[in-house]
């Protein structure tokens, strides 16, 4: 900005240049000296020119830094921010704010920091030069002031609204056009290509008709800056021009004011000229501050590390319900696990069961009672540190883009390579990815588009043996694989069992016959727990559980 602002010093003198050479060297006939002040010109250009090039890598190089910084800041404050939070929000409206939004800030800033802000300096720089030769036609100009401070009242708080309104238009396409692109294969699935386009197309009509009401208010704003500034022309043409003539003011003067009339207007022209800009801009910062400046994240604040860590939970009474929710997903509930031990949930689909994982990890919070790890409460546990010696293998395996190497490293990303061969060998996956064309170097895809559903799970059991967790969580990893599949997915899982607190969440109950313990939830409540050899033996739930599983 030092740079820009000492550019502008270069060329403030000009007017002053122009009228000494018009009033004074002219009669005098002195073209030595009308040759030195144009030399001197020249080299104030030149000088200009160096130091605009200067200025402008300089700006962009902390412009393009703060905006890596913006992202980085974004995208952590994503990581921090509650599931509760984050389950109303759409994943295309947060990829909104991370890519589209601070692009939107970066495209403003530049033309703001390099050119607005030098050109308003040197606006007022020449209104002085401008006072100093002759403060009666300088005042003509300052008169024109109120026109633009009516444009402002006019314009900006329109301008303000019409570009909230395309923001939020243009979030809830990406969000809604991210949706589909995520479930392109349920709408191929379903030959509902026409439905899906009818869909996005009502957010597309939206953001083109928010986009029309913007040119428009636009359009209207350049014209009218347009015509004041060739008003403000004329009035100091005209003006001057009548008072060389009555001999209040000389030639020079009037051509010096002439030369410095664009650098007053530069500044309405230029912001007439990035208006669109400058508000998408604002509306993207504000966009982008509303998430960094979100109350909604982890409240979890405690340091407690427990060395070594057995994986005892327990649940005292605990209550949960989720955002909007009209029941609880857990009542009163009460639960203790001992260190080391396999516990199994079941139930219908709504009783409770992934929430338990969910609560467990710290991912949401109870409303009511208290959960204790090892006999810490949650509250005084480093959360991000219990997570890190804990795995999970989700019935719909996370798989990154990228290689084998790259997605089994995520766990741990210090592991050697005769570590990943080991938990894939474990994982039973060594026998496939040492047939991909370039093994552990082989891309998958994005979300692990070029493997089948059964590697997929081997490499997200791998991944969780190479984590070596405490405590495993096990969200039904089984029930969306064909026979063979689930057969050495789960011979891969006995092995990843061994010696840790395992908590599983099965819908197929034959997947859980070597649990210690069966726990059955209704309605967020345990209802009934025990082996599977004693719950098959009663009377109870369990055995309707079986009995519909059977039906089935």
């Amino acid at each position: 900005m030092l740079l820009a602002f000492c550019r502008i010093l270069t060329i403030a003198p000009l007017p002053l240049i122009f009228q000494h050479i018009i009033d004074k060297l002219m009669p005098e006939e002195n073209i030595a000296r009308i040759l030195e002040l144009s030399a001197l010109t020249v080299v104030l250009l030149i000088l200009h020119h160096i130091l605009s090039i200067q200025g402008a890598a300089r700006i962009g190089k902390a412009v393009a830094q703060l905006i890596l910084d913006l992202r980085g800041q974004i995208f952590q404050k994503i990581q921090y921010l509650s599931f509760g939070y984050l389950d109303q929000q759409k994943t295309g409206r947060l990829l909104s704010k991370y890519a589209f939004d601070t692009q939107k800030i970066e495209t403003v800033l530049m033309p703001i920091l390099n050119f607005f802000l030098p050109n308003v300096f040197y606006s007022i720089a020449t209104l002085a030069i401008l006072v100093f030769l002759n403060w009666k036609l300088a005042m003509v100009v300052v008169l024109l002031l109120p026109i633009f401070a009516l444009m402002r009242n006019r314009y900006f708080e329109n301008f303000r609204q019409r570009n909230e309104a395309s923001r939020v238009a243009n979030e809830n396409m990406a969000g809604t056009a991210s949706e589909f692109f995520t479930a392109l294969r349920l709408v191929r699935f379903y030959g509902e290509e026409r439905q899906a386009e009818s869909m996005l197309q009502v957010s597309n009509d939206e953001v083109a008709r928010r986009r029309v009401e913007l040119v428009r208010v636009s359009s209207s704003f350049a014209s009218f800056s347009y015509g004041a500034i060739k008003m403000l022309s004329l009035v100091v043409v005209a003006g001057g021009a009548i008072m060389a003539i009555h001999g209040q003011v000389s030639t020079g003067t009037v051509l010096a004011f002439v030369a410095g009339l664009p650098s007053l207007v530069d500044p309405i022209q230029m912001f007439a000229n990035i208006s669109d800009q400058f508000f998408l801009g604002q509306e993207a910062y504000k966009s982008a501050r509303e998430l960094l400046m979100a109350p909604y994240v982890e409240q979890w604040k405690g340091c407690e590390r427990p060395e070594p860590l057995k994986g005892e939970v327990l649940f005292d009474r605990v209550t949960f319900r989720y955002p909007d929710a009209d029941r609880d997903a857990l009542d009163a509930f009460s639960l203790h696990i001992r260190p080391g031990e396999k516990v199994a949930l079941v139930g219908a689909s709504g009783a409770g069961k992934s929430t338990v994982a969910n609560l467990m990890l710290g991912l949401y919070q109870p409303a009511e009672g208290e959960i204790r790890v090892d006999g810490i409460p949650q509250e005084h546990l480093d959360m991000r540190w219990l997570r890190q010696r804990a795995a999970i293998v989700l019935q719909e395996s996370i798989i990154l883009s990228g290689t084998i190497a790259d997605n089994l490293r995520f766990a741990n990303p210090r592991a050697s390579d005769a570590e990943l061969r080991d938990a894939a060998r474990l994982a039973r996956a060594d026998a496939f990815i040492e047939q991909l064309p370039q093994g552990y170097d082989t891309v998958v895809g994005e979300r692990g588009a070029q493997l089948s559903g059964g590697q997929r799970q081997r490499l997200s059991i791998a991944r969780a043996l190479l984590r070596n967790p405490v405590l495993l969580i096990l969200d039904e990893p089984t029930s969306a694989l064909d026979y063979e599949s689930e057969r050495q997915i789960q011979a891969a899982l006995e092995t990843l069992a061994e010696g840790r607190t395992v908590v599983t969440i099965a819908h197929r109950l034959s997947t859980i016959r070597d649990a210690d313990r069966i726990l059955i939830l209704e309605q967020g409540r345990l209802i009934d727990q025990g082996s599977y050899d004693e719950l098959v033996e009663r009377d109870g739930p369990f055995q309707r559980l079986l009995a519909s599983a059977q039906g089935a």
